[in-house]
């Protein structure tokens, strides 16, 4: 007959860990909330101060609260870095090809251009037009016509007002940075012209439009990915 297995007992930190989610979401915490000291979370838990003090760092480092030395720790205000950096960090060690990535870009942002459409506000529109001319204006700065290129989507995605889409994009946008620096090279045309036919689609509040207008966009990205790897090979 097999033996019953012993109890392993559940991590410390991870216990602690549970408690400050518990205490900061369950309690609603708004961000900037002193949360009590390490000593004193010592003492209510019932733990050792270094089992707290690596808790703590854990915390920090999923962006749920604020170290300051000398303070004590703070309740963050929410963020998709922590976690797009995780997932960034997933990806890369995953051996996934560019491609992988455009397929699932392509999956989010068209339905994020769908949304934006409807909500976008006159800001949003501004923004988007901004970014449009600058890259028209700043055709030989490759890195720049990057980071507005970028932009301009980010812009939709603030668009939605739904965080989960950021968290999502945010971590693909990363690692297509260096491939777009590529391709972006053989000019800046197709870019000008992907962003101009969703900007008249979201101006118009059209979602369909907007989806159609992304879609071709990222088709594009997709051929010029495509190149960019048959050249590198």
């Amino acid at each position: 007959m097999e033996k019953i297995k012993p109890i392993v007992e559940v991590d410390r930190i991870q216990q602690i860990l549970d408690a400050l989610h518990d205490y900061i979401v369950v309690g609603n915490l708004i961000p900037g909330t002193e949360l009590p000291s390490e000593r004193d979370l010592a003492e209510q838990l019932g733990v050792s101060r270094f089992s707290v003090r690596e808790a703590l760092r854990v915390a920090r480092a999923q962006g749920l609260i604020e170290i300051t030395r000398g303070r004590k720790p703070k309740v963050a205000e929410p963020s998709t870095g922590a976690a797009a950096d995780i997932i960034a960090l997933a990806l890369k060690r995953s051996k996934k090809s560019l491609l992988d990535l455009i397929v699932a870009r392509q999956g989010i942002e068209i339905q994020i251009a769908r949304i934006a459409a409807l909500k976008a506000k006159s800001v949003d529109i501004d923004a988007m037009i901004k970014t449009i001319s600058s890259i028209e204006e700043n055709r030989d700065d490759i890195e720049l016509c990057v980071q507005r290129d970028i932009e301009f989507h980010n812009i939709l995605v603030r668009a939605t007002e739904n965080i989960v889409f950021e968290v999502m994009l945010a971590p693909l946008m990363e690692l297509l940075h260096d491939c777009r620096k590529a391709t972006i090279q053989r000019g800046v045309d197709r870019i000008i012209e992907g962003h101009r036919e969703i900007l008249k689609a979201i101006k118009t509040h059209d979602s369909e439009k907007a989806a159609m207008a992304m879609r071709r966009h990222l088709d594009m990205a997709e051929e010029d990915v495509k190149q960019f790897i048959a050249e590198n090979k």
